[in-house]
């Protein structure tokens, strides 16, 4: 009950961050026919396995809201409590499965790692799935306590555990020590008895790998440049990894990423918090001690023992010593058996079970009132350095932007959904609705219809140009949480361009775009900006476009400044009208005119002039 409570309550006050919007996006794509055969670019630069993509790609099948993506990581990990309890309970007894399942249910670090769509998230479950596939191939019914050496084999279950060690490193990169403590339970219960088995689940995982080699060997010229670069640089011990994983397993600064590394509960909750860290510290040598004379004592269960020992240490292990440095939650693959461990300091004597019992239960509720408490904090404030904006506020401004089933231009920070986050996530609340997504900063798109415009912020240019040439009607802002700026909602009815220096006669470009008019304004700082007017009234070429600006100074020969922005030409449609605008720093000496015009990227070929040869407009100031 409490890892569901915990799990599924405030299902809209959950990150949807930029690795979250992206996951997403590219699962979103797949649910609608763009197969996946890479994962989203990691932070050493060499994309991910797409194995985490295939999975979201299901809820992403049924419906664009990140809920039910969201729904489903919980699930999963909700269902894997009853894992941990039976592998505690197989391994030691039921006191150590109740324990375990416990601090798993309650953990503030596996309760963050449950409530997104990560492809972290689903280390721990898969992890546990894992370990119960290994202990399933040498327990049945019929000989439940035979874990020996000589134990039979179940070989579909073999090969289960095997598929696994090789596919959750498909999810997630660091799923891949788990093949580490494999390879002790291999050798240790002789699995070469059932190679078969072990040959299947090794191919299986295998051949998912092969679309994602396929296209780093084939087009991924990149990727191989970063892949090469990774293996030249040094390797470095770092035992951080020990320090974050004994933090995952004790709980310690557990509100982090909700709150901030600094963050100090109250008393008494800060003295309990600290109470619960060195508790668990305490347990998990008592637990870890005792598994260890366990080992020695006792012939039936050494061999899992072992393992589950090795399964504690394989994440650990593995990213001590590394050439991309580590994080935290590269961890949570060992976490389930730190927590069996723990589990495992109850099991034996009455007194244990008893006094250790009553001070899990203690540390479980008070982990579970941190949980609580961090929930509805970062429903109701933005926290400096915490979580940013909760999924339900942009929720909410993208259901206010489709109030009257107009279609919607959303002018945010970017457009590019590989790299800009509120693109990305404003493009999945959006999907079932007409939408253009604009990068603010640099253009106003203006459709020949009827429109609502979403502004992700007030200061962005887009929002500051609109409104100071009067064009916004019925700004509506849309507060999120205490302390944060609003999204903002309006509507532009009526353009009036006689603002603007017509260009007579209007300038096409060869990719559809007409320049119509431009105009200068001051900034308050001593910037000068150029605005410029273009409609898409001719056919639209493929491709994306960015504007060039270049400032010349009287007499000058080249450039004074040079200012190229981007368009968001992939938002065009014929019809449209176009304001982009770029700014110069303040230059000496007096303005003599601007040449302008478009060309493509990546390519940085110009654009040319319908019916001419130049590739550039001139525009006098004087």
């Amino acid at each position: 009950m409490a890892a569901a409570l915990l799990r599924f309550g405030w299902l809209g006050v959950t990150s949807f961050g930029f690795d979250e919007v992206r996951v997403s996006h590219m699962a979103l794509q797949m649910a609608h026919g763009d197969f996946a055969e890479l994962g989203m670019q990691s932070s050493s630069g060499v994309p991910n396995f797409p194995a985490a993509i295939w999975i979201y790609a299901l809820p992403y099948a049924i419906t664009n809201n990140p809920r039910l993506a969201i729904a489903l990581t919980a699930l999963v990990n909700t269902l894997a409590v009853f894992g941990v309890y039976w592998l505690g309970r197989k391994l030691f007894d039921a006191w150590a499965g109740l324990a375990t399942a416990a601090l798993f249910a309650t953990s503030p670090f596996l309760v963050f790692y449950s409530r997104s769509v990560w492809s972290q998230n689903w280390l721990a479950p898969l992890a546990v799935l894992w370990a119960v596939a290994a202990v399933k191939t040498l327990t049945s019914s019929q000989n439940a306590q035979l874990l020996s050496r000589n134990a039979s084999i179940r070989p579909f279950w073999l090969g289960l555990h095997v598929f696994l060690a090789g596919f959750v490193g498909q999810v997630h990169i660091a799923g891949f020590a788990l093949g580490l403590a494999t390879l002790v339970y291999l050798i240790y219960f002789r699995m070469w008895r059932a190679w078969k088995a072990v040959l299947i689940g090794g191919l299986l995982a295998a051949v998912l790998m092969v679309p994602t080699i396929y296209t780093i060997v084939r087009f991924g010229d990149g990727a191989r440049v970063e892949i090469g670069r990774i293996l030249d640089t040094p390797s470095v011990t770092d035992f951080s990894a020990l320090t974050d994983t004994l933090a995952l397993a004790t709980g310690n600064a557990a509100t982090r990423f909700w709150l901030n590394d600094q963050w100090q509960w109250h008393n008494p909750l800060d003295l309990l918090t600290q109470l619960t860290v060195w508790s668990l510290t305490i347990l998990l040598a008592i637990g870890t001690l005792y598994t260890l004379y366990q080992i020695v004592t006792e012939r039936d269960m050494r061999g899992l023992r072992i393992f589950v020992l090795a399964w504690a240490i394989c994440a650990p292990l593995l990213f001590m010593r590394s050439k991309t440095g580590t994080t935290i939650h590269y961890h949570l693959a060992s976490l389930p058996a730190l927590f069996i461990l723990i589990g495992a300091a109850l099991s034996g004597k009455r007194w244990r079970r008893i006094g250790f019992g009553l001070l899990i239960a203690l540390v479980a509720m008070i982990q579970a009132t941190m949980v609580v408490l961090a929930l509805n904090i970062v429903r109701d404030e933005q926290v400096a350095e915490g979580m940013g904006t909760p999924l339900l506020f942009p929720q909410a401004a993208a259901n206010s932007a489709r109030l009257d089933n107009k279609p919607v231009v959303v002018e945010t920070f970017g457009s590019n959904f590989a790299y800009d986050g509120d693109a990305a996530t404003f493009d999945i609340l959006l999907w079932d609705t007409p939408r253009r997504i604009v990068d603010a900063r640099s253009a106003l798109l203006l459709p020949d219809e009827p429109f609502s415009f979403l502004f992700t912020l007030e200061s962005l240019p887009a929002f500051e140009v609109a409104q100071r040439l009067g064009w916004l009607e019925s700004v509506q802002p849309l507060p999120r949480r205490a302390n944060d700026v609003p999204f903002v909602v309006s509507e532009i009815a009526t353009v009036d361009f006689s603002q603007f220096t017509p260009v007579v006669p209007p300038v096409p470009l060869n990719n559809g775009a007409t320049l119509h008019g431009w105009r200068t304004e001051p900034l308050v700082d001593g910037r000068i900006r150029l605005l410029t007017q273009w409609q898409l009234d001719n056919p639209l070429s493929a491709g994306h476009f960015q504007q060039f600006n270049h400032l010349y100074l009287v007499d000058g020969v080249e450039p004074a400044a040079v200012s190229d922005v981007y368009t968001s030409s992939s938002a065009w449609q014929v019809g449209d009208r176009l304001i982009t605008w770029a700014d110069f720093a303040p230059l000496e000496g007096e303005i003599a005119f601007f040449d302008v015009g478009m060309y493509t990227w990546p390519d940085l070929q110009r654009v040319g002039l319908v019916n001419r040869m130049e590739t550039h407009i001139r525009l006098p100031v004087r």
